[in-house]
């Protein structure tokens, strides 16, 4: 009888537009899943693989504990063998709360609070002055120690006792000070000699009246506790978008924030880069019995931080807010808590890790994933990157196509099994690049002599966040490529490009990858102003005039033309008590998202739902002579969309295609006049083929006389560029610098 096998076997994956496919996924490896922008990557990793392992992980709790769980869509698909327990990191953003930080995400301030807790020395906030505590035995012995002939002890105002200093009356002192102490609340006053000194059995400060009447908890530094946090902003750091007058952005109350481990507080050690908190809590000077206690703190705080600095973000700070960092950023976070875990037969589905990363840095963040299959763990990535594809273990290429010509499998075998036998896939478009037997390419690269002509604007004496005052020049009716290690200040650059726009009321139009709208309605024919063009033509037909029906009427978010049962959508939610919530088709109008009576004016035999139906592709054709509507689709088809449809939701649509659809809105709506076009890491969630029609267009712009400007790690596309600007050498506070432009 043979073994079976202990790979992940997939049959029959049909999640949306998924061919019915069966697919190996080998058991602790690293498996990369590519294709083409739509091919179904996400639907197999994510849709599919992911969300069946979830599904088994609530399906094997209790009724009452998945009460309090999310729900986990049912993937569609027949089986899938072998699938161990699965966890997602994801390019969503880490925390949506102003009050998390990178240090609270990754769990180092939590040692932190411990650590000042038990090792800080408490000041004065006011004097900045350590404060003392003396029990009744260690203030008998430090009274000896000044050698003085009477000590005179005041309780409440009033001499509780002269003791002489002799060696027969130490007990006699010691039992004074005691009932001093229980009579005045813990706060006395000695006279020796000439002087007279205040003293307690809790912190006091030695020159006013400040003290700290309890021991120190991990929990006075926190800023989520009315413990710790700062009364005034509730540690938050700021009240209306200002810092906060008392804390003064740093969330803590005065009395903690004074607590100082090596000359530092915890806030000022939360301002420290990952690199630079590595560096110092690795050199603080503790002695034999106080090192005893930090030891294993340190070893925690220290390996945290390692495990961040080997994923190539060590730039980052440690009080950065949660909600700041890019998708990758947080991404890279996450994996290396998972590092961190040491879990192990566990599988992790991983999308484009590699996303803002330098080729220097993606080589750090593969070697701590060969750490974590090394473990015995089974690694599956979604990822374009073709150094990370041939530094996997096995590969899953997914085409031919997007859209609903794409969801098969074109091409499996390890990188080099697959590079080396080319010609047995001849459906895939991911093969001959990996091959090395096609690249990107352009016909007009240019060669810019920036010392001559006017033909460029210039920025001086930057020094925003890390830059080291550099000032660089950007040429118009070129491309110009921003490049350097994460961190090194690429993202400020573009600030200050689009800051300079802004202030000398130059044209300019920033391109990202944030989500155009959070509404299923948002559509790209409504993004590019085309579904009004629609509406206005079919409510100019005789059919609909005769009945009275207006450019309203054939809205899907208004009352009238609309299906009222599913308000428009096509789709019903359905709340499925301890399943997943289901999306149904609306029974009234079977998705077409209109009434019956709007649905009957029809356009060369289509109604407006059988329209927005259409793949935009298709839509060129049917609108071949009407050029309001064709040219906008034209360039939709052009940039490489046009295996969508004109009424999909951009809600379900890849980050790539986002910044593709908003890069057509903009050369749709493109005049003559120049403009600064500005574009974060626009390759990102693209595949080579996708690549190579968005640089023929931002070619066509830099041939305009605009000025395109990118920041790219894409080494291909920062070739092709015309003009480099790189920043280094290092990200965070060692980089900023001009390398080269």
């Amino acid at each position: 009888m043979p073994t079976p096998s202990l790979d992940i076997i997939i049959t029959g994956a049909r999640k949306h537009n998924l061919k019915n496919i069966t697919v190996r996924i080998p058991r602790h490896k690293i498996t990369v899943i590519t294709g083409v922008s739509g091919a179904g990557k996400s639907s197999l990793a994510f849709d599919t693989l992911f969300a069946e392992g979830q599904r088994r992980f609530l399906e094997s709790l209790s009724t009452y504990a998945r009460r309090f769980l999310g729900k986990i869509d049912r993937g569609s698909v027949d089986s899938i063998q072998g699938l161990a327990p699965a966890i997602a990191i994801d390019q969503q953003n880490a925390s949506k709360s102003p009050r998390s930080t990178v240090a609270t995400l990754t769990e180092i301030y939590d040692y932190f609070r411990i650590m000042w807790a038990r090792m800080g020395v408490p000041h004065c906030p006011a004097h900045n002055k350590a404060l003392q505590k003396y029990n009744p035995a260690e203030l008998t012995r430090h009274l000896y120690e000044k050698g003085k002939d009477l000590a005179i002890i005041y309780s409440k105002n009033e001499v509780l006792d002269r003791v002489p200093l002799t060696e027969k009356n130490k007990t006699r002192l010691m039992d004074s000070i005691e009932k001093a102490y229980a009579e005045s609340g813990g706060k006395i006053k000695i006279k020796t000699g000439n002087s007279t000194a205040s003293y307690s059995n809790f912190p006091s400060c030695p020159d006013c009246d400040f003290s700290l009447k309890r021991e120190l908890d991990p929990k006075n530094f926190s800023f989520n506790s009315h413990f710790g946090a700062c009364e005034t902003c509730q540690g938050i750091g700021d009240i209306y978008n200002k810092i906060c007058p008392k804390c003064k952005g740093e969330r803590l109350r005065p009395e903690f924030l004074a607590v100082k481990i090596d000359g530092k507080s915890i806030s000022e050690a939360c301002k420290l880069s990952i690199s630079e908190a590595y560096e110092w809590f690795s050199n603080i000077p503790f002695d034999k019995t106080r090192k005893i206690i930090a030891d294993p703190l340190l070893k925690e705080i220290l390996g945290r931080m390692e495990f961040i600095i080997n994923v190539g973000i060590s730039y980052l700070g440690l009080n950065r807010r949660g909600d700041s960092l890019s998708g990758g950023e947080a991404q890279r976070l996450r994996l290396a808590g998972q590092i961190g875990s040491g879990l192990e037969g566990v599988l992790y589905v991983l999308d484009e890790p590699t996303i803002g990363l330098h080729q220097s840095d993606t080589k750090k963040l593969l070697d701590s994933l060969y750490k974590l299959r090394d473990l015995g763990n089974t690694i599956v990535v979604v990822e374009h990157d073709l150094e990370f594809i041939k530094a996997s273990d096995y590969v899953v290429d997914l085409g031919p196509r997007a859209g609903e010509f794409g969801g098969e499998v074109v091409a499996t075998g390890t990188p080099k099994e697959v590079s080396n036998a080319a010609a047995k896939f001849p459906h895939s478009l991911t093969i001959p690049y990996l091959a090395g037997k096609k690249t990107l390419c352009d016909l007009e690269h240019k060669v810019l002599d920036m010392n001559q002509g006017n033909n460029f604007f210039e920025l001086s004496n930057l020094a925003k966040n890390n830059l080291k005052n550099i000032s660089v020049k950007i040429p118009f009716g070129a491309i110009t490529a921003i490049s350097g290690v994460s961190g090194s200040g690429k993202s400020t650059l573009m600030e200050c490009i689009y800051d300079y726009a802004e202030k000398k009321k130059k044209p300019v139009c920033f391109i990202d990858q944030t989500p155009i709208n959070s509404s299923p309605r948002s559509t790209p024919v409504s993004y590019m102003s085309i579904l009004e063009k629609l509406r206005d033509l079919f409510s100019k037909l005789p059919e609909s005039k005769a009945r009275g029906y207006d450019i309203g009427r054939f809205a899907y978010n208004k009352e009238g033309g609309r299906c009222e049962v599913c308000e428009g959508r096509g789709y019903q939610l359905i709340e499925m008590h301890f399943l997943s919530d289901v999306w149904e088709l609306c029974e009234e109008c079977k998705g077409k998202r209109y009434n019956k009576e709007t649905l009957k004016i029809l356009w060369k035999g289509k109604s407006i739902a059988d329209i927005l139906d259409m793949r935009i592709e298709v839509a060129c054709e049917f609108f071949k002579n009407i050029a309001k509507i064709e040219r906008p689709l034209q360039i939709l088809k052009s940039i490489g969309l046009g295996y969508l449809r004109l009424g999909q939701a951009t809600t379900t649509m890849s980050g790539g295609e986002i910044q593709r659809l908003k890069l057509a809105a903009e050369l749709y709506r493109a005049n003559s006049s120049k403009t600064i076009f500005l574009l974060d890491e626009p390759t990102t969630g693209l595949h080579l083929q996708d690549i190579q029609p968005l640089w023929n267009h931002l070619r066509e712009l830099s041939n305009a006389g605009h000025a395109v400007v990118f920041v790219e790690h894409h080494s291909d596309m920062i070739k092709l560029a015309d003009y480099e600007i790189e920043l280094g050498p290092e990200g965070g506070e060692k980089g900023g610098y001009l390398m080269r432009s």
